[in-house]
C-alpha cells in the first residue's frame, strides 16, 4: 500500500542561491511604501463592499437561486453567436426579484452563468444567504483566497523579504485583482486552488495534490493543461488522481442538477467558448488575431466571434512553442527547471485558450511570483534585460487600467495599441522561456 507522505529525498528541495540582502533602512522604506499602498487598497475594497454591483457574482447568485428552485439556470441563447440580453424567463424573473439586473444603455440583463455544472457545488450554499450578505461574504472570501494563495507561494518557494514585499506591492496595485473583486469573479478561488496544488505537489503529497487539481478542473476546465503537463512529466499518480477526481465531481454535479442542464452546458454554452470573441478585452492569442483581423478588414465585421480555426491555430501555436521550450527529460520537481516549467504552463493557459478576460489573469500570479523570485535569486548585475522585460510585463498587465477600451483604439491600425495586456502576457511567456532555457544548462541544474 503506497503512502501519501513525502519521501526523504523530496523533503530536501534544491538549495537556492543566496538571496541578496538589503540595508535595514532600505527595507524600512520599502515596508512603509507597501504598507501605505496596502491601506489605500483596503479603502478601495471597503468602497467596493458598499457600492459595487459585483456583476459576475450576481450572475452566479441568480443562477444558483434558480437552480435551487429546480428551473433551468443556463441561458444558452442558441440563435446568437455570443451572449447578449437574457432569453431564459426563469433567470429574468429571478433577477428582477433579487435585484441583480445590470443596466446597459439599450437593455438590462443579468450576466450568464457560463461555468460547468460542478460550480454549483460552490454557489448553492451561498445562495441561501440574502444578496447583500452573500456579496460581502464572497468579497471577504476572495480576499482571504488571494492572501492565503500568496502565503502558500511564499512558503513553498521560501521567498525572501525582498521578493515578498515586491509581490505584495504588485498584488495591491494589480488590475486583474481589482477587476476580480469588483466583478465578484471566481478566479480568486481558482488561484488559491492552484497555489495549494503547487504547494502539495512540491511536498510530494501526490494524492492530495491530484484531488485539489481535479476539483479545480471540474470547476473550470482550464487547469486541465496542468494535468497534461503532469502526464508529460510521467507523474502519473497525481495526474490520474486529478482526472478521476474531475470526472467524479462532474458526474456528481450531473446527477445532482439533472442531465438536461448538463446537456445544455456541454452542447450549447461551452461550444461558444471554443471560438474567440472579437474584442479588445479578449487577451488571448486567438482574441488578438480575431480583433486585429476584423480591424484590418481580414474578416467579416458583422460577426461577433471569429472562425473556430482562428482559435485552433492560436492554440496550436502556443502549445507548439511551449513544447519546444520544455526539456526532453523531466527535471526533479524541486529543481529550478521544474519550477519555471510550472510557471510557463500557467502563463501558456490564458494565451492558448480562445477567450481570456482581465480577471482570468489573477491565475498567473504564481507565474509572476516564480519569475521575480528567480530573478532575485539568480539574476546578478550582469543581466538587466530580463528584469526590464518582467517589469514591463507587470506594468502592461497590472498597472495599465482600462485605456485600451477607448473607442478610438477599437478600429483600424490603432487597435494594435489596445492589445497591451496581450503583449504583457506574451512578454511573461517569453521571459520565462528564456530563463527556462538558461536553467537547463548543466551549470545551473
Amino acid at each position: 500500500m503506497t503512502s501519501d507522505l513525502p519521501t526523504p529525498q523530496m523533503d530536501k528541495p534544491q538549495i537556492p542561491d543566496n538571496i541578496p540582502g538589503l540595508p535595514r533602512a532600505v527595507l524600512i522604506v520599502l515596508s512603509l511604501m507597501v504598507a501605505a499602498i496596502t491601506v489605500r487598497f483596503g479603502m478601495e475594497v471597503l468602497l467596493l463592499a458598499r457600492k459595487s454591483e459585483m456583476r459576475d457574482f450576481a450572475a452566479y447568485y441568480t443562477a444558483a437561486v434558480v437552480a435551487k428552485s429546480g428551473a433551468s439556470f443556463y441561458d444558452p441563447q442558441p440563435k446568437r453567436a455570443w451572449f447578449l440580453d437574457n432569453e431564459n424567463p426563469d433567470l429574468i424573473v429571478a433577477a428582477k426579484r433579487l435585484g441583480t439586473l445590470h443596466r446597459h444603455d439599450s437593455f438590462e440583463h443579468v450576466h450568464i452563468f457560463s461555468y460547468p455544472p460542478a460550480m454549483m457545488f460552490l454557489m448553492l450554499p451561498i445562495a441561501s444567504l440574502p444578496l447583500h450578505m452573500a456579496r460581502v461574504g464572497w468579497l471577504v472570501m476572495s480576499l482571504l483566497a488571494i492572501g492565503c494563495g500568496m502565503w502558500l507561494l511564499a512558503k513553498t518557494l521560501r521567498s525572501g523579504l525582498l521578493t515578498t514585499l515586491c509581490m505584495v506591492f504588485m498584488a495591491v496595485t494589480f488590475h486583474p485583482i481589482r477587476n476580480t473583486l469588483d466583478l465578484g469573479q471566481v478566479n480568486a478561488v481558482i488561484f488559491l486552488f492552484l497555489a495549494l496544488f503547487f504547494a502539495l505537489y512540491r511536498q510530494g503529497r501526490d494524492t492530495t495534490a491530484g484531488v485539489i487539481l481535479g476539483v479545480v478542473t471540474a470547476l473550470r476546465f482550464h487547469p486541465a493543461f496542468l494535468i497534461l503537463y503532469l502526464l508529460w512529466r510521467r507523474e502519473f499518480r497525481p495526474a490520474l488522481v486529478a482526472l478521476a477526481t474531475a470526472g467524479t465531481v462532474t458526474v456528481l454535479a450531473v446527477l445532482a442538477l439533472g442531465i438536461d442542464q448538463s446537456a445544455i452546458y456541454f452542447t450549447q454554452v461551452a461550444p461558444k467558448f471554443s471560438t474567440a470573441l472579437v474584442s479588445i478585452e479578449n487577451h488571448s492569442l486567438a482574441g488578438f488575431l480575431a480583433t486585429i483581423g476584423r480591424s484590418m478588414g481580414l474578416s467579416d465585421p458583422s460577426q461577433p466571434v471569429s472562425s473556430p480555426w482562428t482559435a485552433r491555430l492560436a492554440a496550436g501555436l502556443v502549445l507548439t512553442a511551449t513544447a519546444l521550450l520544455l526539456p526532453r527529460n523531466a527535471a526533479p520537481r524541486h529543481s529550478r527547471t521544474a519550477t519555471l516549467e510550472f510557471a510557463l504552463i500557467l502563463v501558456m493557459t490564458p494565451l492558448a485558450t480562445p477567450n481570456t478576460w482581465i480577471n482570468h489573469l489573477v491565475t498567473i500570479i504564481p507565474s509572476l511570483w516564480i519569475l521575480f523570485d528567480d530573478l532575485v535569486r539568480h539574476e546578478s548585475l550582469r543581466g538587466i534585460l530580463r528584469p526590464c522585460l518582467a517589469g514591463a510585463a507587470v506594468i502592461m498587465i497590472g498597472v495599465v487600467d482600462d485605456f485600451y477600451m477607448h473607442p478610438l483604439l477599437a478600429h483600424g491600425a490603432l487597435v494594435l495599441l489596445s492589445e497591451i495586456k496581450f503583449y504583457g502576457l506574451a512578454l511573461v511567456f517569453l521571459t520565462l522561456g528564456w530563463m527556462l532555457h538558461d536553467a537547463r544548462r548543466p551549470r545551473t541544474q
